[in-house]
């Protein structure tokens, strides 16, 4: 029997992976860098929560969930940097500290999902 919480919870975060957004005409190494990571981190906990779900075994889906839900604010970001109509390099240094804030915070939350599953289901 699949445990659904868990199961949806990795099914959120493979689905923020498949939509953070990619280079693009403004591609800018910091952003792309930042995307890159958050797009695996996703992607390898999104795999690991499924299978775990899949045994039945218990687990806690909020640390997934928060773990998706910060992944895509951090997108969402990125995407506002160098965006605008009139250029703020002060605007762009305050999101890029906010981003920088967030990613602390994402290892946590990472460690956190990671340790609600077996270990058997999280590579290495």
């Amino acid at each position: 029997m699949t445990n659904t919480a868990l199961d949806d919870a990795g099914r959120c975060l493979l689905s923020v992976a498949w939509n953070i957004r990619t280079g693009g005409p403004r591609s800018d190494p910091y952003a792309d860098a930042i995307r890159t990571r958050l797009r695996t981190l996703c992607r390898t906990l999104g795999h690991a929560t499924c299978r775990h779900a899949e045994t039945g075994a218990p687990g806690d889906h909020v640390p997934a969930l928060r773990l998706a839900d910060l992944a895509y604010e951090i997108d969402i970001l990125l995407m506002l940097l160098g965006t605008s109509l009139v250029p703020s390099p002060r605007r762009d240094h305050r999101r890029r500290q906010e981003i920088d804030a967030l990613l602390t915070g994402l290892d946590t939350l990472a460690a956190e999902a990671a340790a609600a599953l077996e270990e058997v289901c999280v590579p290495g």
